[in-house]
C-alpha cells in the first residue's frame, strides 16, 4: 500500500504546482508582454512489477512536476498610438538591462530617463533598453525629440531571438532569462520580427485554455486525495484483521 499512498501524496503536490501556473497565468491576463506559463510532467518512482520475466518490467509510481515553460505564440498587438511604444510582429524579443543583468521581454511601453546630462531609453521600472548590441540606447538630453523619434528607434531597437524560447525562464511579470534549454541570445537585426510603433503586444494568456486547464488539475489533485483516502481506508482494514 505504501505505493499507493506514494502515487497519492506526489500527485497533491505536482497538481498543486500546476494550480499554481494556472493562478499566475489568469493573474496576468492584462499582463502586457507577458507569456502563459506551462507545467509539463513525468513518472517520479518506478519499483519492480515482481512478476516471473526475464525482463524485471517496471511500474511508475507518483508524478512530479519537471518544468515549467513559457508559451511563446504571437499575442494580439493593440493600438495605442504613443510614440515610445513598440510591438514586434514576428518572432524576438527586446532586450533590457536591469539590476545588471541582460533580460528579455515583449514588453515594448517605453519611456526617456535621465543618465546624467544623457538621456536613455528605459522600461517603466527603469531598467535599460538595449540595442542590437547590447549597448544602452543614449541620446543628447538637447535631442530627444530627434533621435528618439519612433522611426529612429525601429532601426536602433535591439531584437534577439533563441532556438528554445520555450525553456526562457521568467524573472518578472513580463521580463525573463535565458537557461540551458533555451539557448543563448541571438541579434537578429533585419530577421522575421518586425518592429511596429504604436503598439503593444497584449498578453499571451487565454482565459478559456486557463479554465480548461484548471478543471483538469482540480479533478487530477480530487484523484490524487481520494486514492490517499483509499489506501489509508485499507490499511485500517488489513490491521484490523488481525485483531
Amino acid at each position: 500500500m505504501k505505493a499507493a499512498f506514494y502515487s497519492g501524496v506526489s500527485g497533491l503536490v505536482a497538481y498543486q504546482e500546476a494550480l499554481n501556473t494556472i493562478g499566475n497565468n489568469v493573474a496576468n491576463v492584462n499582463t502586457i508582454g507577458y507569456k502563459a506559463q506551462t507545467t509539463s510532467f513525468q513518472d517520479l518512482l518506478y519499483t519492480d512489477m515482481y512478476v516471473n520475466t526475464p525482463e524485471n518490467p517496471l511500474t511508475g509510481n507518483g508524478v512530479k512536476a519537471v518544468a515549467v515553460g513559457i508559451s511563446t505564440g504571437q499575442a494580439a498587438l493593440i493600438r495605442t498610438d504613443r510614440e515610445l511604444d513598440f510591438a514586434i510582429n514576428g518572432d524576438g524579443w527586446f532586450a533590457v538591462e536591469r539590476d545588471g543583468s541582460i533580460q528579455y521581454t515583449r514588453n515594448g511601453s517605453f519611456s526617456v530617463g535621465m543618465d546624467g546630462y544623457m538621456a536613455a531609453l528605459v522600461t517603466s521600472d527603469g531598467a535599460y533598453v538595449l540595442d542590437s548590441s547590447g549597448q544602452r540606447i543614449y541620446c543628447d538630453s538637447s535631442a530627444v525629440k530627434e533621435e528618439f523619434a519612433p522611426s529612429v528607434l525601429c532601426e536602433r531597437l535591439g531584437v534577439f531571438e533563441f532556438a528554445n524560447p520555450e525553456g526562457l525562464e521568467p524573472a518578472s511579470a513580463a521580463s525573463y532569462v535565458p537557461t540551458a534549454i533555451s539557448g543563448a541570445a541571438t541579434s537578429t537585426w533585419g530577421g522575421s520580427g518586425k518592429i511596429i510603433s504604436g503598439f503593444l503586444e497584449q498578453s499571451g494568456v487565454e482565459l478559456t485554455d486557463e479554465l480548461s486547464r484548471m478543471i483538469a488539475a482540480q479533478r487530477a489533485y480530487q484523484i490524487s486525495a481520494r486514492l490517499i483516502q483509499v489506501a489509508d481506508e485499507n490499511e485500517q482494514t488489513i490491521n484490523g484483521l488481525g485483531k
